[in-house]
């Protein structure tokens, strides 16, 4: 997921290709799928809310990112990317190749498209690329000459259209926490933040991963604070003492700073346990050769290393037992479930049988009547009502019962060999 590094850089690839300009046309690729991700408005009026406006500036806060305008309309377009969300921007004649996203490109060439990175296209150096790039969503096109893409691959991306010249006020973005590369509190706010937080007895995964605490934090970032600060993810808000929370703090700042001013997660210290993290849960190593192991924390896969980052003995008794109940309730609920299940195919069953039952006293009962009819039209047959005929030979036709016949369709039958 495009986490605040991610937007960050987005934000500035916009900037430098869409202030003091105005988008021209909008359009949708692939408009059925996308209409249910723009939250308060349609299609048509998010692309009018753009249309002939001027860009003063590009904006972001946490994950959002938003245009905008110089003149007095009251409506402010907002992006948030999703899990798989990114621009792209095919340059103009005047922009030259930038070198330091060559392996992004890299990748965007062996076809991982659907990742999450912003990029320039250059007209010369990626003619062998495909424009617009796969999974383009939204299509912009600028009085500059820029034409620009909102890829996404997953379809995860929220699109707003806020009715306000001060987005901030406006939810989604008022009830976002302080972002922590624009607006990093000092160290007495943030622990005035910690003491007022509920509930105090919260995870630090969670608490980190908690957009209205701290806007921007995303999986790996919360992982990274935990590995840099020596955190388990599972030790809980109330029991760090000030020199702990101190050192949450630095290491808010020094992960995002690091990461935004790195421009590229190729450029992350090689220390860092996002190098080694991205193995699909199995296990491995970091960089100093110490196990990573994995667990679901917040709601969220958390890499850790348990031997760097440890709990006390007391903590780690109280994280068992809560563990063990929470293994107890799964079993519970999965036996209510099962037992639920059989309740059904065992009523299922019973109402099998009684069909059946029924079916075949039916059958049973027309058995009954047809042997009677037929013990009727013997007896019928029995009354000599004329003198008896003579023996016919075979060829004639058989006799015909008196009783009313009923004239009956057949159906063709088509066999096929």
């Amino acid at each position: 997921m495009p986490e605040l590094p991610e937007v960050e850089y987005a934000r500035k690839l916009l900037a430098r290709f869409l202030i003091r300009t105005h988008i021209t046309k909008v359009s949708y690729p692939d408009a059925d799928g996308l209409s249910k991700r723009f939250m308060n408005c349609t299609p048509n009026a998010f692309a009018d809310g753009i249309i002939n406006r001027k860009i003063i500036d590009i904006k972001r806060h946490g994950k959002y990112l938003w245009f905008e305008m110089a003149d007095k309309q009251s409506s402010t377009p907002i992006f948030h990317f999703g899990m798989s969300g990114g621009f792209r921007i095919k340059s103009a004649p005047d922009v030259t190749y930038l070198k330091e996203l060559q392996h992004v490109k890299m990748k965007a060439k062996n076809e991982i498209d659907g990742q999450c990175e912003s990029f320039v296209y250059d007209n010369e150096l990626d003619a062998d690329l495909v424009w617009p790039p796969r999974f383009t969503r939204i299509r912009f096109l600028t009085s500059t000459g820029h034409d620009v893409c909102y890829t996404d691959l997953r379809k995860f991306g929220r699109f707003h259209l806020v009715e306000s010249n001060s987005p901030r006020t406006c939810l989604p973005l008022s009830k976002l926490g302080f972002d922590p590369y624009l607006e990093m509190p000092k160290f007495s706010d943030f622990k005035d933040l910690i003491g007022s937080y509920r509930p105090a007895s919260i995870e630090l995964k969670a608490l980190l991963l908690d957009q209205t605490f701290c806007a921007g934090i995303g999986n790996w970032i919360a992982d990274e604070i935990l590995y840099q600060s020596h955190f388990h993810p599972r030790k809980r808000l109330n029991t760090l003492n000030d020199e702990q929370l101190k050192l949450l703090h630095k290491n808010i700042d020094y992960v995002i700073r690091t990461a935004v001013d790195a421009g590229g997660s190729h450029k992350f210290p090689p220390e860092w346990l996002f190098h080694f993290r991205w193995t699909n849960k199995r296990e491995t190593q970091d960089f100093n050769k110490l196990k990573i192991q994995f667990d679901t924390v917040g709601g969220r896969t958390s890499a850790y290393v348990p031997l760097r980052q440890m709990l006390s003995d007391d903590e780690q008794q109280k994280v068992n037992v809560r563990l063990a109940a929470r293994d107890a309730k799964r079993i519970i609920k999965k036996k209510m479930n099962k037992s639920t299940e059989d309740g059904h195919e065992s009523n299922d069953d019973q109402e099998n049988e009684k069909s059946i039952v029924s079916i075949s006293a039916k059958v049973s009962t027309k058995k009954r009547s047809k042997q009677k009819m037929i013990e009727t039209d013997s007896e019928e047959e029995d009354i000599p009502l004329s003198p008896p005929l003579k023996k016919k030979s075979s060829a004639s036709p058989t006799s015909v019962s008196n009783r009313p016949q009923r004239t009956c369709k057949q159906k063709n039958i088509n066999y096929c060999v």
